[in-house]
């Protein structure tokens, strides 16, 4: 939907249409980018203020589960202290134990009850109140240290890692208060411990696959090489044999897709990370894989099955639809060729069915910094319109731009079609889409086409715009009663 000011200040650049082929190969990295932004949806879908904190609150509810499940393991039995303790000092103490004993001694991991209690609480208050740092502190503090112990007796378990490693990424979380304000940074908070924990689960499976092709070299691709690990496993396992080894056994012809599926899922699961496409299929598949495992090799992970269902399969960045053909393209490597494909069939298209960008920037006019840059920004003749809008002025974009969850005093907002970009995002959005004529133009595209230099110069403009407002005596704009 389209919105202009109904002021005399709001502006309006109609671009020309020439040089469709440039323009179109800078829209495609401009939208990538966007997707490839920590708070970027798929670009099909629309990133309006209310899909935004669904997504936010989607990521805290899942937080909720993971507090709820850690207090099920705590309270059950899973992970006794007394059973770590072994009823004597740890033999090769890790450095929290060794820390710890320094301190305070080792004597009082002798009370298990009191310990378990501890966590229990911890897990629990966590669970009703996640917006609570010390909770989920003390939870993670909780399982850290309990882990640190069972791995200082001379073995180590890999199994209950990525459980750390995602209490550790939900630590993100934003706080009570920030969430209540249904503040951007709220938002970007949320979806950072998404990530994070996305990337903890997923970076084991692809240093697994790493480490199957850097040990085996290339007998990782022979016909037999998962036949030979299961015959391997059967005599390790002959007073227990699993349910469908030997029926996997029998038929040759299984083992070998089987095993370069692992491969394949294990070492580009990290690219899933930033293909929201593929979070539910190749959480699917790593649940199945491990059950596989546990009936084929009696090898269980149930914490990983927990951890992929709750962060992939349930994936709040995951398209609400499933899409065939926008899995397909993003499988890495397997869709190279479909994506090629169709990069082609668009530029068959006539260059006047092509999309063109809408963009608008809603800025503060009283600002005289903020004023001179939106007079002077001109954007590439194949891009389409820019339509400036004074915040102050009001109108239907501004009413649409105060139910994002920014607060425009804190920065300005630009709109590229449906996808919305606030305060350092907007200024390296526009920078990308920016000509190259004039010496203003060109020092923007420069200083500012970089996403780390506008990240980090961004603040100090805003904190300039901040003291030319003062010394003009202008208020804020959330105070002005224009706005």
């Amino acid at each position: 939907m389209s919105f202009t000011a109904a002021d005399d200040r709001t502006q309006t650049v109609e671009a020309t249409r020439s040089d469709p082929s440039s323009g179109s190969l800078r829209i495609r990295r401009v939208l990538r980018r966007g997707r490839a932004a920590l708070r970027s949806t798929e670009a099909d879908q629309q990133r309006t203020p209310a899909a935004l904190m669904r997504r936010a609150h989607d990521v805290v509810l899942l937080g909720r589960f993971y507090y709820v499940f850690l207090a099920y393991l705590v309270g059950t039995g899973h992970y006794p202290f007394g059973d770590a303790y072994s009823g004597g000092p740890p033999t090769a103490p890790l450095w929290p134990i060794r820390f710890m004993a320094q301190l305070v001694g080792t004597d009082w991991l002798r009370h298990e009850i009191a310990l378990t209690a501890v966590g229990l609480a911890f897990a629990l208050g966590a669970a009703a109140a996640p917006g609570v740092f010390a909770l989920r502190l003390g939870a993670f503090m909780h399982l850290f240290t309990y882990l640190a112990i069972r791995n200082s007796y001379g073995s180590i378990n890999h199994g209950t890692h990525v459980l750390l490693l995602v209490g550790f990424a939900l630590l993100f979380l934003p706080g009570r208060r920030s969430l209540q304000r249904r503040a951007w940074s709220s938002v970007r908070s949320c979806l950072t411990a998404l990530w994070l924990a996305q990337v903890a689960i997923l970076l084991a499976y692809t240093l697994s696959g790493i480490w199957k092709i850097w040990y085996g070299r290339m007998e990782v691709f022979s016909a037999d090489a998962l036949t030979r690990i299961l015959a391997d496993r059967l005599f390790a396992e002959a007073d227990e044999i699993p349910l469908l080894l030997p029926i996997v056994m029998q038929h040759d012809w299984l083992t070998q897709p089987m095993w370069l599926t692992t491969l394949y899922l294990e070492i580009f699961a990290l690219f899933v990370v930033s293909r929201p496409h593929l979070h539910r299929p190749f959480g699917a598949a790593f649940m199945l894989f491990h059950i596989s495992s546990d009936l084929l090799m009696n090898i269980s992970f149930s914490l990983n099955i927990v951890m992929v269902g709750l962060f992939l399969l349930v994936s709040p960045l995951a398209p609400e639809r499933f899409s065939l053909s926008g899995t397909v393209r993003s499988l890495p490597v397997v869709g190279l060729p479909f994506r090629l494909l169709r990069r082609r069939q668009q530029s068959r298209q006539p260059s006047a069915a092509r999309q063109r960008l809408r963009v608008w920037l809603v800025y503060d006019g009283e600002c005289p910094m903020c004023a001179n840059y939106a007079r002077y920004l001109r954007l590439r003749q194949s891009v389409g319109e820019l339509t400036l809008v004074d915040a102050r002025q009001g109108g239907p974009m501004v009413d649409e731009v105060r139910r994002l969850p920014h607060d425009l005093d804190d920065g300005m907002v630009a709109k590229v079609n449906d996808q919305y970009y606030v305060g350092h995002e907007a200024l390296n959005v526009l920078a990308l889409l920016a000509t190259d004529r004039g010496a203003f133009n060109k020092f923007n595209r420069l200083a500012f086409g970089w996403p780390l230099i506008s990240r980090v110069a961004y603040p100090l403009m805003t904190a300039v715009r901040r003291l030319l407002l003062k010394r003009k005596g202008v208020t804020p704009i959330g105070d002005d009663s224009g706005g």
